[in-house]
């Protein structure tokens, strides 16, 4: 936990001190490494799709979601986002001590989260832009296994923290719609070993992010012409 707080707090800080100075980063008015803002309005609202892979024991761990947010000056985003796996993770091999399961048993998992964000943008061009984004937020695990009868039971149920952070790079195709991509590392903590170490670990991410009050301009604009 202590760990997770320290790069919390190296991003932010690192955001804050290399702002204060960004006429030394500054290349022409399109263009800021680490910006103040950008753009003409303080606050707009935001809706963001998100899909986050991993693997664990050579299995895909496939993450989906909806988040929505408020960005305030172009560069800094706060929201929250609710998250589950796209299916089921099921394990031929895991041994679950459970009264009505055998040596084959198949164990499934079913999870689902809810996350607060905070995302800063540290390098903006007219189309492109990088920034780090920090996911914080906590959900529930619940584990079934197949008892000799072919049915599931249901033989776990637990709670657990989690934060996310990396790297994003995202591309305008018009003002109000922009795919992104990124990378990054999850920590699980407050919760069992087994747990952690199924969802701890290196992450990819895709999605695309709607700025609703572009997409309202651009619907109104078409409207009266």
């Amino acid at each position: 936990m202590k760990s997770c707080l320290l790069i919390i707090l190296i991003i932010l800080s690192a955001g804050n001190s290399v702002s204060q100075s960004k006429h030394i980063f500054r290349y022409d008015s399109t263009r800021q490494l680490f910006p103040s803002k950008h753009g003409e309005k303080k606050w707009r609202p935001i809706i963001g799709f998100d899909a986050f892979r991993s693997f664990y024991s050579g299995a895909p761990v496939k993450f989906n979601g909806l988040r929505f947010g408020m960005e305030y000056k172009g560069v800094h985003r706060f929201g929250f986002g609710f998250y589950g796996l796209k299916r089921d993770l099921v394990f031929t091999d895991l041994s679950v001590d459970y009264p009505l399961a055998t040596d084959t048993s198949m164990v499934k998992f079913k999870l689902n989260y809810a996350a607060l964000f905070y995302e800063r943008v540290f390098y903006k061009t007219k189309k492109w832009e990088v920034s780090f984004p920090v996911y914080l937020g906590g959900g529930g695990l619940e584990g079934y296994v197949e008892g000799s009868d072919g049915i599931y039971y249901k033989y776990l149920a637990t709670s657990f923290s989690l934060i996310n952070t990396g790297v994003g790079l995202k591309y305008y195709l018009l003002r109000w719609l922009a795919p992104r991509v990124g990378f990054g590392y999850r920590f699980t903590f407050n919760t069992e070993k087994t747990l952690r170490k199924s969802f701890n670990g290196a992450y990819y991410s895709f999605g695309l992010s709607i700025i609703v009050g572009e997409l309202y301009k651009s619907i109104f604009k078409n409207n009266v012409n």
